[in-house]
């Protein structure tokens, strides 16, 4: 006798960091329950990595490339799983966003071209997922090729956008991404504006002090001001001891 969804998410939720089984997981998996049942089934067996990931490969066979399937694959951790994703990549000859989504711990792995083509399509989804996979891949491109991909999608206005864009500059320390942050340090979100100023004021070298010191007189909000002398006073202490 099948079990009914709240009975399955009972178990599940029981579970804690325990595994199931994964021919009782399976046998709980049906296409007639909700999505949410069939995403927290997916993401127990994702979370067995190597074993989970050749039940999802036959699920897949089975019930056809569905989202929690998807999602799931991204957990296993298992270079099969991101080729399977790669062989899928394009729906109706359309980039398939849940596979963008699922390839992010991959991204290191991503072609440069892929990377291009996600940029190329001018909807926030696509953005953000690209921006992710751009995350892992950064640490391989010199700041100039970085920042011809952050051109495709310049500063716009979307706070998740350039959230995660000034996370990726952060980590570098030239004087072309000090100059972007700076913009970004003038941005009219307070949050974006004051995040930039941060992520200057912990690059600790004379490109950041010199825009820190240009915002300085520059910026009125005092929130800001605030946060730019202590950055500058933090950066100033790690010169001059450097």
């Amino acid at each position: 006798m099948s079990k009914s969804e709240s009975e399955i998410l009972e178990v599940l939720n029981g579970l804690g960091s325990k595994k199931l089984d994964l021919d009782i997981l399976f046998s709980y998996y049906s296409l007639e329950l909700s999505f949410e049942i069939r995403k927290v089934i997916a993401e127990k067996i994702g979370m067995q990595e190597k074993k989970g990931y050749f039940l999802l490969e036959k699920m897949i066979k089975k019930f056809g490339l569905k989202v929690e399937l998807i999602e799931a694959l991204k957990l296993t951790n298992k270079k099969n799983a991101k080729d399977l994703l790669l062989k899928n990549l394009y729906q109706n000859n359309k980039l398939n966003i849940h596979i963008i989504n699922a390839l992010e711990p991959w991204g290191g792995e991503i072609e440069l071209q892929l990377i291009r083509e996600i940029f190329d399509i001018c909807e926030t989804d696509f953005w953000i997922a690209g921006l992710n996979i751009l995350h892992f891949k950064a640490h391989q491109l010199t700041d100039e090729k970085l920042l011809s991909f952050i051109d495709q999608i310049k500063i716009y206005d979307n706070f998740k956008i350039n959230y995660k864009i000034i996370s990726i500059l952060k980590r570098r320390e030239s004087e072309i991404v000090c100059k972007l942050l700076y913009k970004y340090s003038l941005n009219k979100e307070l949050e974006i504006a004051k995040y930039a100023i941060f992520s200057l004021g912990s690059i600790w070298n004379d490109n950041s002090f010199e825009k820190l010191s240009k915002l300085e007189n520059e910026i009125k909000d005092p929130s800001l001001l605030k946060c730019i002398k202590n950055q500058k006073l933090i950066s100033n202490q790690f010169l001059i001891n450097k």
